[in-house]
């Protein structure tokens, strides 16, 4: 009976944790503070010592503190058909340990990971579905499974979002020594975690790790969160052997094994081709024919099959399906681009506003999406091939600014994307107000928008009327009573600027004193937010958008009032941009505003937040500066 239960506890070292007893009486208040949610243990072991396998376990138990914390249990597991589950299991506790449910694989809800816009996907998630009904509780979750898959290892995250903290937590990899992964330990300084090494395994610990407040301008979260990745030299993807060191050498497999044999087209396709760019003698010309015949023919919908969702549906069936996802969107489009002999590389990304990279030194099968690069020289000329509207070259702040993957005949190479810089972000605003005798006015605004301002309002175009009014009355919402007479809009998709013509009623642009009126001029164009007080700040500022703002507005009076005294000139400049106001008079019934304004995106100390703030102060009090109209006596 002791052998017995000496083999149990050695070779079912997890079977021992539902017989601990966890309580919030034993977690300290310091992991409470600012905080919706507790991980009082975690273990997590990843065994590939086998070649082509991958044997995942863990035994996780958080302490829900309160409602917002519901979402930090993740007791859950994705599959598919190439994923073996070998165990799912969960226990309920209330806060001092006493056991209130036990679910079993058959109790979890078993779902589509299908993220709502697929045509097909084979994923699948097994998730718990517990509703509490008190607060605290604690939730003990286990998990085992397998897969064929190695190319992709998860990561250690015993820290992965604000208002969650770590008592305990370890991460145990073990190997064949003969294929040690590569690691990447990124901000763990300053935490109490250690990272040791044996001639087998891999084990990182951490404890007490305290929940992280939110703060607001601060760096992409994925950027600053302790964590620890790994990557095998020899792996494999659904059985699929691959070899790679670094990005040259794996996209060197990407094109040998995802990307081969997807790129046929039928002969009609590409005779219809060459006769649409038969005219046309430069490579951007001929692309721009065929980026513009892809998003004529094609739409996007996601399909996540093929080695792992790696790998592109054939081109063939793009053709003549009129469908495909990114990768098969972007394959499709490259296709195309080689029948007429235009060199084009496939991009692996992550794409999102968060700008995350690609490690240049640390290879390993990662991003979220597809787009196409075609290189001339050293510049290349970035394809979203998802988008039916965007035009040729623009690819917005879904892809901009961060390091990606080409690749290229000699293999994978890292490079970075389009920057948009402050002045390529451009609104150009010029805009006409006449005040009437009662204080209401009438106003022409005309501006035209470049690069990411661009982006932000080149969708406007296809909207009904009724979308377009409500929009700018969210845009323009500080103008009380507003109405929208008229409007034209323009997309030049050829020089990738957005115009826009509005005419519109402000039944109270001045406020009257005595005979006199208040005007506020700027109020089509606030910054009036101010980033709030924070004291003790722990993160970074970061600063994610450049832009310049140029206003020129002309404001008529009536001819029975004049203006004394116009505000003065006014400038603020710092390593954050700069902001500049004047007025002038053109006539004895017409003023000028002038007000330009530039903004430079970066990532700053976080002592650099107040200085920010002042300067955001600043310009909320400048852009509320009013002139007084003087009633001429009789």
């Amino acid at each position: 009976m002791r052998l017995f239960i000496f083999l149990a506890l050695l070779f079912f070292p997890f079977l021992s944790k539902a017989q601990t007893t966890y309580s919030l009486l034993n977690v300290n208040s310091d992991l409470t503070k600012n905080a919706n949610s507790v991980l009082i243990d975690e273990e997590i072991e990843v065994d590939v010592s086998v070649a082509g396998k991958l044997s995942y376990k863990i035994h996780q138990v958080r302490i829900v503190l309160n409602k917002n914390g519901n979402n930090d249990v993740k007791a859950s597991t994705q599959y598919d058909k190439n994923t073996k589950i070998k165990r799912i299991e969960a226990f309920v506790y209330d806060a001092f340990g006493n056991k209130l449910e036990h679910y079993k694989k058959k109790n979890f809800i078993d779902v589509s990971a299908a993220d709502g816009y697929s045509i097909y996907n084979d994923n699948r998630i097994l998730y718990l579905s517990y509703t509490p009904t008190s607060y605290p509780y604690i939730v003990e979750f286990y998990s085992e499974f397998e897969r064929n898959t190695t190319v992709s290892i998860p990561s250690w995250y015993p820290l992965y979002g604000y208002a969650k903290s770590t008592k305990k937590s370890e991460y145990k990899i073990i190997f064949d020594p003969s294929n040690k992964p590569r690691i990447k330990k990124q901000n763990l300084e300053g935490y109490e975690i250690s990272v040791s090494e044996n001639p087998n395994e891999i084990i990182c610990t951490a404890e007490n790790l305290y929940a992280i407040k939110y703060e607001v301008l601060s760096p992409p979260l994925q950027n600053t969160l302790p964590n620890v990745a790994f990557a095998l030299n020899n792996f494999t993807l659904v059985g699929v052997p691959g070899a790679a060191k670094n990005w040259k050498e794996f996209g060197t497999w990407m094109k040998n094994n995802l990307l081969v044999g997807v790129d046929d087209i039928p002969e009609a396709t590409v005779v219809e081709i060459k006769n649409l760019i038969r005219n046309e003698t430069t490579n951007e010309a001929k692309a721009r024919i065929i980026y513009n015949y892809l998003q004529e023919k094609v739409r996007y919908i996601s399909i996540q099959i093929g080695i792992g969702g790696w790998r592109p549906m054939l081109a063939s069936e793009v053709d003549k399906l009129s469908y495909g996802d990114c990768k098969a969107l972007t394959n499709y489009t490259k296709t195309l681009l080689d029948a007429v002999g235009i060199p084009s590389y496939y991009t692996v990304l992550y794409a999102g506003d968060e700008e995350i990279s690609f490690d240049k030194n640390f290879s390993t099968l990662e991003g979220n999406h597809a787009i196409l690069g075609i290189p001339d020289g050293d510049k290349i000329t970035w394809l979203e091939c998802t988008s039916q509207e965007k035009p040729f070259g623009f690819i917005g702040d879904f892809c901009d600014d961060r390091d990606v993957l080409i690749v290229t005949p000699e293999g994978g190479k890292i490079v970075h994307t389009k920057v948009y810089t402050y002045d390529e972000n451009l609104q150009d605003s010029k805009i006409k107000i006449k005040i009437n005798e009662n204080g209401s006015a009438v106003a022409n605004f005309k501006s035209s928008s470049k690069g990411i301002q661009y982006g932000d309002k080149f969708r406007l175009k296809e909207e009904d009327d009724e979308d377009i009014r409500e929009y700018y009355k969210d845009r323009w919402d500080n103008i009380n009573g507003v109405t929208i007479q008229n409007y034209t809009l323009e997309n030049d998709k050829e020089n990738i600027v957005f115009y826009e013509e509005v005419n519109i009623n402000i039944p109270k642009f001045c406020s009257k004193i005595g005979n006199d009126y208040l005007c506020k001029i700027n109020v089509f164009n606030n910054l009036n937010s101010v980033p709030p007080r924070i004291e003790s700040r722990k993160n970074n500022l970061y600063l994610s958008t450049s832009f310049e703002d140029v206003d020129v507005v002309e404001i008529e009076i009536p001819s029975n009032f004049s203006i004394d005294n116009l505000p003065e000139s006014k400038t603020v400049e710092n390593e954050f941009g700069s902001y500049h106001i004047e007025f002038k008079k053109l006539s004895e019934n017409k003023i000028e505003y002038q007000r330009h304004v530039i903004f430079k995106k970066g990532t700053f100390s976080k002592e650099k937040y107040n200085d920010y703030r002042s300067f955001r102060r600043k310009i909320a009090k400048l852009d509320k500066t009013k002139i007084v109209l003087n009633k001429n006596q009789p």
